[in-house]
């Protein structure tokens, strides 16, 4: 009778941890950026090319591919390249360059600017706006740019920028994620719009193999516990101590003796944990305050 309760319980409890994992849906942790499509960006050019790192058709499918996906996520996405800038600072040139020319999209100005400057041979990633800010954190602008070095390293610049426009598009339709979505991300998409490899951003555990995973470990757990019971059932309770003080006369051991009476007392010493420029995690976003008076997300370095 014990061992069907037991049973009963296992299933009773497994079909409580099922039913909500059925109820989650794919996209669950994610929300999605508003897509609307804005109507009053036409005018705006998405690149850039002042330094003329591109051919004509080059230039003129990447402009068409950014403004695709600036309209399509309702979120700026544009590519500045310059011969020089002069020594200017490069975070300060690229947030002053998004601000002064009217980028942005909503109240908020979502977007992301990328400039590179090749005299100073120095990049650097703005962002603005809530949504953009927290889509593109520090981890994911780190990403972003790994994929784009190698081809800058090499002078392949439409290689890299249309990494750049791919990455943006594949952050943008996963839109801002919870810290625990955020942690399974190791890599960005590649190809079209599929990840390759080891290159994939892991998405909430499908419903049906955690249900599995669950009631496989529920009942493993059980049956661990049953046999370790099974060993104690020689056991009798004992309302008196009569047996265990027969077996302290037979050993002669009728009293306890203190063969010490001093204590050492050592302070445990404690650690601490510290966190990286990147907060440990991925949804970390650090922001600064441009020219302009306007909060920016981002990022810079060199190539």
């Amino acid at each position: 009778m014990k061992k069907f309760l037991n049973i009963f319980c296992i299933c009773l409890f497994a079909a409580f941890v099922l039913v909500p994992l059925y109820a989650q849906t794919e996209d669950g942790g994610i929300v999605e950026v508003d897509q609307s499509v804005s109507t009053s960006s036409s005018a705006k050019t998405y690149l850039v090319d002042d330094a003329m790192l591109l051919s004509s058709p080059q230039a003129q499918a990447l402009e068409q591919k950014l403004s695709s996906i600036s309209e399509r996520y309702d979120c700026d996405v544009v590519l500045v390249t310059k011969a020089n800038i002069s020594g200017s600072n490069v975070t300060g040139y690229a947030d002053d360059f998004f601000d002064g020319n009217g980028y942005g999209r909503g109240t908020d100005n979502n977007g992301i600017l990328f400039l590179i400057t090749m005299q100073e041979r120095e990049w650097a990633i703005s962002t603005s706006g809530h949504d953009a800010i927290t889509i593109f954190s520090d981890w994911r602008q780190n990403q972003i740019t790994g994929k784009m070095l190698p081809y800058l390293k090499s002078g392949d610049y439409a290689s890299a920028f249309d990494a750049f426009a791919q990455s943006c598009e594949y952050y943008l339709s996963r839109g801002v994620p919870s810290e625990e979505t955020l942690s399974g991300e190791d890599g960005i998409v590649s190809g079209q719009g599929h990840s390759s490899g080891s290159e994939t951003e892991k998405g909430p555990l499908d419903p049906v193999w955690a249900g599995i995973s669950a009631l496989i470990g529920l009942i493993s757990s059980w049956l661990g516990s049953s046999a370790k019971r099974s060993k104690y059932r020689t056991v009798v309770e004992r309302t008196t101590a009569s047996g265990y003080e027969k077996l302290a006369g037979a050993t002669g051991n009728t009293a306890d003796r203190f063969i010490r009476t001093q204590t050492n007392r050592t302070l445990r010493p404690t650690t601490t944990s510290s966190r990286s420029s990147f907060s440990g995690g991925y949804s970390h976003s650090s922001t600064h305050t441009s020219s302009s008076g306007h909060t920016h997300g981002g990022s810079h370095g060199s190539f």
